[in-house]
């Protein structure tokens, strides 16, 4: 037999309908390798003999061929063809992309997003007069675009005025501008113990202290903050009610009305980071809106749509209107026009909320394969793409995250969170970045093996 008879037949059962068409094919080429309709060394079709064969153009094949080889699970050699190639484990892929496998970054998990972009902007760049955006524009934002997107922010709970609402690039640009205009170089900042990375180095390069406030199973805890702010004279707090990063804790209402009341109590200014909320069929109720005139309130379309879709909002006392202008003025002029009108074509079109759905669904499916390997970590009602691992008491979070990194795994050391030095018990795991639930799952069953040896056996062989 030669080399060109060898089968060359292979075609997909079925090609599922969500989703990019080229990650499509790659799914089923995954499924029928684990269902063993495909082996190891068997030759797959020619680019353009599949892509006649399932109705998709030849380009959309040889990108869905690029994306198996990244994964590993196939090999191509010119002149001869591709060839499925088994994985051997996460190892074993690791080499085979030549980077570790991430689970450190919270990324949300490829979906529609490209697609439904890819269209979009087409249709901005086709079907209208492109002049309009590419002009100077009010340093908030367009007008009409704000409207839009505030009445989408808007729900019976809280209504967020367009006036109060500035557009920002990205939810870090919108707690960079907050911090500022509440505090000075030098300030104290109250936060919890465990806090968001990307506030840690606003905090750092505009020189903030950072007061630590001791955390519960519903993250910050109202009568440590209010011993915090009196013992540091801190009146600035930063906080994360919903989906907590990185202990992805969830604030109760009552929660949320405490802490309301103790920023009255103790004239706090709150910024309130609400980027997750999106998580959440029903949004809860943002502390926002229950002292608005103390409260600023972020939210990105960064983390639901893509983290380069850099676009977030900042929704102000009516106070600070006239300040957050002119620091918008001076720190970026305005956002990227081109940003908010796709955004408010997708609010508009309806394909922003599917994309929500179908975080919530691709978040519900990464959370279930995590539970099924560590079933004794804490249940989670709405999961995010990140969760909170407790660790034995044998392992530090250093030690683990360390023996992890030898294993080509890689996660975010504690210290970049942590406050104080101190050891989490815990460690944040990020489970968007696989490229799918098998190697979600892979990787995730050798943190579990990891978890089973002694640390230094394990981490001396790193």
């Amino acid at each position: 037999m030669s080399l060109d008879d060898t089968f060359s037949g292979w075609r997909p059962r079925q090609l599922t309908s969500e989703g990019p068409r080229y990650l499509a094919l790659v799914h089923a080429l995954e499924q029928d390798i684990a269902d063993g309709r495909l082996s190891d060394g068997d030759r797959l079709p020619a680019h353009r003999d599949l892509a006649r064969e399932v109705g998709l153009s030849v380009g959309t094949v040889s990108k869905a061929y690029q994306e198996a080889e990244q994964r590993g699970i196939v090999s191509g050699h010119v002149g001869q063809g591709t060839f499925v190639r088994r994985r051997t484990g996460v190892r074993a892929e690791a080499a085979a992309r030549h980077e570790p496998v991430n689970l450190g970054l919270n990324v949300p998990a490829e979906g529609n997003e490209t697609q439904i972009l890819s269209a979009l902007f087409s249709e901005v760049v086709h079907e209208r007069d492109l002049a309009p955006l590419l002009r100077y524009h009010p340093h908030a934002g367009i007008g009409k675009h704000r409207e839009i997107v505030a009445a989408s922010l808007s729900d019976s709970s809280f209504t967020v005025e367009p006036e109060r609402l500035f557009l920002c690039n990205g939810a870090q640009h919108a707690i960079d501008i907050a911090l500022r205009l509440v505090a000075k170089p030098g300030d104290s900042v109250l936060v919890d113990a465990f806090t968001y990375s990307g506030f840690k180095a606003i905090a750092a390069a505009s020189h903030f202290n950072l007061v630590p406030v001791e955390m519960d199973e519903e993250g910050l805890d109202p009568e440590a903050l209010k011993q915090a702010a009196r013992g540091s004279g801190a009146r600035v707090l930063y906080c994360m009610p919903t989906l907590q990063s990185p202990t992805a804790r969830t604030m109760s209402l009552g929660r949320r009305r405490r802490i309301a009341e103790l920023a009255e109590e103790l004239d706090l200014v709150i910024i309130e980071d609400d980027v997750y909320s999106f998580f959440f069929p029903e949004r809860p109720v943002p502390i926002a809106s229950l002292v608005p005139d103390r409260t600023f309130y972020v939210t990105s379309y960064s983390k639901c749509v893509a983290p380069g879709f850099r676009l977030g909002t900042l929704t102000v006392p009516a106070a600070y209107i006239g300040q957050t202008e002119l620091l918008l003025h001076a720190s970026a002029w305005y956002v990227v026009p081109l940003l908010s009108e796709a955004v408010v074509r997708l609010i508009e079109s309806g394909k922003l909320e599917e994309l929500l759905r179908e975080r919530r669904r691709q978040a519900q499916e990464r959370y279930r394969v995590f539970r099924d390997v560590f079933p004794e970590a804490s249940n989670l009602q709405f999961p995010a793409f990140f969760t909170w691992l407790p660790l034995p008491q044998k392992w530090s979070a250093d030690q683990f995250a360390a023996a992890a990194r030898s294993h080509e795994i890689f996660m975010t050391p504690p210290f970049a969170s942590a406050i104080a030095e101190r050891d989490a018990g815990a460690i944040h795991v990020c489970l968007g970045a696989p490229n799918d639930l098998s190697e979600l799952s892979d990787v995730l069953h050798t943190l579990r093996e990891i978890l089973g040896r002694h640390p230094l056996n394990v981490v001396s062989v790193a």
